[in-house]
């Protein structure tokens, strides 16, 4: 459907050959400041297939590497712009708050007369977080965390529409295909996750009540994994710091979500974890910055633990996994299920 006098975006199967079609409207679209060649490519990790370029930008101020993304989603620009209008941010300072995410230096959600969604951010020096773990780093991905809840916030009323979607899954459906997945796929320790799971579903009514009149007066980034966080080690006069990316699963919610989330990651790997526990960490975080915390934030989150963790025989079998966490997640599940 033609909007606005725009066509759909071209359908492509190499996002990367599509992006360099493209490239002589980015470039007029950011006023020639695209200096020298774009190298594009597509990474395996990036939902839709959108694809990736290091370009680098030139103005009166200098020159500055950048990323270019291509297609980019209406909430991940939306998120990234709102969240993005800042100042150089590549020579952040100790004692200076570091911003949660990339700095925009252009933006649209047209391009060669498609709507199609295009952002252009300042490339910062850093690894991901997942190829980084340390005690440092996870620190940094909370406090990244806690950072970007607050600054969501205060630019929220400006997300449009994409400011009022939450986590909707029917988790009714979903545990009902974890329990098929066990009777399917013979998983280890079958009995104890059939029982665990009809055990989840009998009382289903009561946690689904108890989720759904959760607070959602908070921001969640929806995502919340070590891969999508940059660290980058202090070094003289500069803090340790992440750089969240990746804003487009972001939603209101409780900040228990991305808590919970992220810890889930680390079920029967929590030696990864360095100590941390991410459900107290960003609860002390938030406490510390003053934002909002609620005396049942731990019985929340222990809801959340059993929903998640009674869905993870149909994560698997979909999406593979080890034993480990499968093992784990049963452990929770049963240890947490007298509990709620």
């Amino acid at each position: 459907m033609v909007q606005q006098g725009r066509q759909n975006p071209i359908e492509h199967d190499d996002p990367a050959a599509l992006a360099r079609t493209l490239e002589p409207a980015l470039r007029a679209s950011c006023g020639d400041h695209i200096s020298g060649d774009v190298e594009w490519f597509t990474a395996t990790w990036q939902r839709g297939g959108a694809a990736t370029g290091n370009a680098v930008w030139a103005d009166s101020e200098g020159e500055l590497p950048v990323i270019i993304k291509l297609p980019v989603g209406g909430a991940e620009l939306t998120w990234t712009e709102l969240l993005g209008d800042h100042g150089n941010d590549r020579d952040v300072r100790t004692g200076e708050v570091p911003h949660p995410t990339p700095r925009v230096l252009a933006s649209g959600s047209e391009l060669g007369g498609y709507d199609l969604g295009w952002l252009v951010i300042e490339k910062l020096e850093g690894r991901t977080v997942g190829s980084d773990l340390s005690r440092d780093s996870l620190q940094g991905l909370i406090r990244a965390a806690v950072e970007f809840q607050q600054r969501a916030h205060d630019v929220g009323l400006r997300a449009n529409g994409h400011a009022v979607r939450t986590d909707d899954r029917d988790w009714t459906a979903l545990i009902a295909g974890s329990r098929q997945a066990v009777r399917d796929n013979a998983m280890t320790e079958e009995q104890r996750w059939n029982e665990a799971i009809k055990h989840t579903q009998r009382i289903l009514p009561r946690l689904l009540e108890q989720w759904e009149a959760r607070a959602t007066s908070d921001w969640c980034h929806g995502d919340l994994h070590p891969g999508n966080a940059l660290h980058m080690p202090g070094d003289d006069g500069h803090p340790d710091r992440c750089v969240l990316i990746d804003l487009g699963l972001v939603h209101r919610g409780s900040w228990v979500e991305d808590a919970v989330y992220l810890e889930r990651i680390f079920w029967g790997h929590e030696d990864k974890l360095a100590g941390i526990e991410p459900v107290k960490a960003m609860r002390s975080e938030r406490k510390r910055r003053g934002l909002r915390v609620r005396e049942r934030d731990g019985a929340l989150a222990n809801v959340k633990r059993v929903l998640t963790a009674a869905c993870v025989p149909a994560r698997i079998a979909g999406e593979g996994g080890d034993a480990a966490y499968l093992h784990a997640s049963l452990e929770r599940l049963e240890r947490l299920l007298p509990t709620v």
